[in-house]
């Protein structure tokens, strides 16, 4: 609701229009104060150097919240873990950004609560993104320059806890078991190391230890329960594909791996196999992984490096968007 005031009275009132100055000396002609400003005493001299003796504001209700004190009070609630705030808000909006290099983690069931109340708003990035300190991951403000009190309320307690957080990435060791009889004779030259090496260096994992072993399910068995023992993360190469001759995934479910996986809809990595044994993620990367930048490995490996586990549920719905090949952005 709008109301006219003399100036020096509207220290506290919110601005119903843009205030512009044009000062010729200075050759200055433009905005001095924006709608939705609150007027502050300092204030009171600059409108009246300007020609204002009064001014247009909104009247606010007992029951509505300015659009400022509404975006700190939803970015307070929607920031978790490892995150920071704009210090102020900017045309009504907070910004939150990453405060570590990690995984960025939505609680999409309540940001989707919280923007179908109606006047909050807070876009995100995707789930589970990759993203350094600094990054924006969410911007917060209301539609309105006023809200109800009610709604904001609402929002607030949805968000309570956090909508989103970052995962941080910690330094972490790998286990690199080659497989493939043509590799253990020497026939050709492994090539998996060179490649998956800075793949997890990115990330903060070494490969510690690296053994080649021969289409063995017995001995890949044996290696892979070691490894688990001594590793954050088991890496397998070689004997994925449906040749009668290839064992690794054998070895795998064998050696007792939990929530085992094998295959995965995405391309390139279609024979991608995955479990766990206790909370060490086991892995057999195909050998798509040798000739494309980007493979079904590169999609799950942060999620491997940070400690989650992936549920076949999850794997399957990552059939939208994982044709890489032709997606511009993975995630």
């Amino acid at each position: 609701m709008a109301k006219i005031v003399r100036v020096e009275e509207a220290v506290g009132e919110v601005l119903l229009h843009d205030i512009t100055e044009v000062d010729p000396d200075k050759g200055f002609k433009g905005r001095i104060f924006k709608k939705g400003h609150v007027i502050k005493e300092e204030d009171v001299e600059v409108l009246k150097r300007v020609g204002k003796e009064h001014i247009y504001v909104f009247e606010i209700g007992s029951d509505e919240i300015h659009e400022n004190d509404a975006a700190i009070m939803l970015s307070e609630a929607a920031a978790g873990e490892n995150t920071y705030r704009s210090k102020e808000p900017k045309e009504g909006k907070i910004t939150i950004f990453a405060n570590t290099f990690g995984v960025c983690k939505i609680d999409t069931e309540k940001l989707f609560e919280f923007n179908s109340i109606g006047e909050p708003s807070m876009p995100t990035i995707y789930n589970n993104s990759v993203v350094e300190k600094g990054d924006k991951l969410a911007a917060v403000r209301i539609i309105s320059l006023v809200a109800p009190k009610a709604e904001i309320e609402k929002a607030v307690e949805i968000a309570k806890g956090g909508i989103v957080k970052v995962v941080p990435f910690s330094p972490k060791k790998a286990g690199l078991i080659i497989t493939g009889n043509e590799v253990y004779h020497g026939r050709i030259k492994d090539k998996f190391y060179d490649k998956l090496k800075p793949k997890l260096k990115e990330f903060l994992c070494d490969i510690e230890e690296k053994t080649i072993l021969p289409d063995d399910k017995e001995r890949i068995k044996e290696k892979i329960l070691s490894f688990s023992q001594k590793y954050d993360l088991v890496i397998l190469t070689g004997g994925t594909s449906v040749d009668p001759d290839d064992v690794t995934y054998k070895a795998l479910k064998e050696a007792g791996v939990e929530g085992f996986i094998r295959g995965n809809p995405i391309q390139p990595g279609n024979m991608l196999t995955m479990g766990w044994i206790e909370d060490t993620p086991v892995v057999a990367v195909p050998a798509a992984a040798l000739f494309f930048k980007k493979t079904a490995f590169d999609l799950w490996l942060p999620r491997f490096l940070i400690g989650e586990k992936i549920s076949k549920e999850e794997v399957i719905k990552r059939s939208h968007g994982g044709l890489l090949e032709a997606v511009k952005d993975i995630r």
